[in-house]
């Protein structure tokens, strides 16, 4: 049976993130989809609970049918949490063309990230992963490298781009990615995790990331 219980490495990861191109009749683009909904489903209920077997019976499949398309269960993985972090970053697809462009783009982003980062999917996830360091390193790995890294290398992409067009003045673009992620978050991020702070309203949470974005963007504005 197909489980999380090994001991590869983020290194060793495969990299199937769209249907795999093999000899014969296509993947179905229908399946792969259902695929990787059930596999999303299971892995925010809980990543023990995801096994390709799961997936297969989750998405009305055969276990056949969802090696057609994913290699093993760390590629599909890789998958969910790269469709997630797509998703969340989507806000900041094309460049802003004025500085009142970035400040919005930068918004909607800080606002569509926090709703998820506080959620309970997001939070239940984030707990099982403590639970599981010892038995499976390479998960929390995994979610790091291509979740929080990948988005604040994303999140300065777009800060840089903003400097090059002369919106903002020469800085760490990568530094400052990381310091308005902090400061979205906050302690906040502690205190849902243990259960000592409630959630925050969806007002708290634009008031939070506004008045972050203000900071950053005057602290650079030229």
């Amino acid at each position: 049976m197909s489980s999380l219980n090994h001991t590869m490495t983020t290194s060793s990861l495969p990299n199937h993130t769209t249907p795999l191109q093999r000899r014969g009749r296509p993947p179905d683009a229908t399946k792969h989809a259902a695929i990787l909904a059930a596999a999303r489903a299971l892995f925010f209920a809980g990543p023990t609970r995801l096994t390709i077997e799961a997936v297969a019976q989750t998405a009305g499949v055969s276990k056949v049918t969802v090696y057609a398309h994913f290699n093993d269960l760390p590629g599909l993985i890789r998958a969910v949490i790269l469709a997630q972090r797509a998703t969340m970053t989507a806000a900041l697809d094309g460049l802003p063309s004025d500085p009142a462009g970035l400040r919005q783009a930068l918004i909607a982003f800080g606002v569509g990230l926090m709703e998820f980062l506080t959620g309970d999917e997001f939070l239940n996830l984030q707990r099982m992963l403590a639970s599981q360091v010892g038995q499976q390193p390479w998960l929390g790995q995994l979610l790091y490298q291509e979740g929080a890294l990948a988005t604040q290398a994303k999140l300065a992409a777009l800060l840089e781009a903003a400097v090059q067009r002369g919106d903002l003045r020469e800085h760490d673009s990568l530094g400052a990615a990381e310091q308005l992620l902090g400061m979205w978050q906050g302690f906040q991020a502690t205190g849902l995790l243990i259960g000592g702070c409630p959630r925050p309203t969806p007002e708290m949470v634009r008031q939070r990331v506004e008045s972050s974005v203000d900071l950053l963007l005057s602290v650079w504005a030229r």
